[in-house]
This record gives C-alpha cells, sequence and structure tokens, in this order.
C-alpha cells in the first residue's frame, strides 16, 4: 500500500511541475527546484510520512512545497537573520570561529524537506562552519522552532522511522 500512495504522490508532484524531475526512493519523492526567497536551487524532499499515514494527503503536500519554494525574499531574510542571531547567541561562549564574516552573507541553502505541517532546511556556511552543516526547523507559518549546527560526518547515513524520531535526534544532546 505504501508503494501505491508514494506512487500516487509523485505523480501529483510531477503533474504539478513543482520539482525538476522527482523521483520516488525510499518512502521520500525528492527533485531540484528553485527556493524564489533565497534566489537558490536546492534539493527538495517530500516525506509522506508512510509510516504514520496509510495514505497521505498529497494536496496539503503539495500546497506545503508551493508555499516553501514561493517564500518571499523578506521572509527568506526573516529566517536567515533569525537563525544567524541564534547561532551567535549559542557560540558567543564557545570561542572562536574559522573566519570572522557575518553569517547572514553566507548561509546557503542546500536542501528543504518537506513534511505536512514542517520543513527542515539544511544550511552550509562553509566559512565560518566548514566542517558542519545548519539544521532549521520551520512550522507551517515558517516560524524557528529548532537550529542545530551539526558536524559533518562523512558520508554516514542516519534513518529515522518518523518525523519525531528525526526531531529527537536533531534536538538531543550529543551523546553519539
Amino acid at each position: 500500500m505504501a508503494n501505491l500512495a508514494l506512487d500516487a504522490l509523485l505523480r501529483r508532484i510531477s503533474d504539478s511541475g513543482l520539482l525538476d524531475d522527482p523521483v520516488a526512493e525510499d518512502d521520500i519523492v525528492y527533485g531540484r527546484a528553485r527556493l524564489d526567497g533565497a534566489g537558490a536551487d536546492v534539493m527538495v524532499n517530500v516525506d509522506p510520512e508512510l509510516e504514520e499515514v496509510e495514505e497521505p494527503d498529497s494536496e496539503v503536500l503539495l500546497a506545503a512545497i508551493a508555499r516553501v519554494l514561493a517564500m518571499s525574499e523578506a521572509q527568506w531574510t526573516e529566517i536567515v537573520e533569525a537563525v544567524a542571531g541564534e547561532i551567535e547567541e549559542g557560540v558567543a561562549d564557545d570561542g572562536p570561529i574559522v573566519e570572522q564574516t557575518d553569517l547572514r552573507a553566507e548561509l546557503e541553502p542546500k536542501s528543504v524537506v518537506v513534511f505536512a505541517d514542517a520543513v527542515l532546511l539544511s544550511l552550509a556556511a562553509p566559512r565560518q562552519f566548514p566542517d558542519s552543516r545548519i539544521l532549521v526547523q520551520l512550522d507551517e507559518d515558517f516560524e524557528i522552532e529548532n537550529v542545530e549546527v551539526m558536524a559533518d560526518e562523512g558520508s554516514e547515513t542516519i534513518e529515522f522511522d518518523s518525523l519525531d524520531d528525526l526531531l529527537d535526534h536533531i534536538s538531543s544532546p550529543e551523546e553519539r
């Protein structure tokens, strides 16, 4: 049943034209798209959370994809300002960063994960955090729920059974 639901979602996303050459694999649909507000092309992963719902609501997911891709420059700037502020506050006592540059100007979107009720951004800041990525969880209104700077661990892949497991992982203290 999950394959049928994923195939149906893939067809809907393909028909919508929101993602370039979308592919369904490992219970997600992904493809490249333009993130208008950031002026960047990103990989977009759409997670229908098939482990939690038998039949995902394609219309809700399509609307979420369209909403994030159509994010205005002003909305993107607000997110960047808030992310930079949280990171600067969080690393103020951790010692010097690799390079002194304005984080706001350096943050680059790399990928977006779209859920029915949340968005997860993966950002890079190659000068200040060359061996890390910045994960930002946004709610439906693009309000920041969580920001975390995570060390890149090479090509290690971690799979999660649900959005809750992913969120627990990125918000738990480093005990790994």
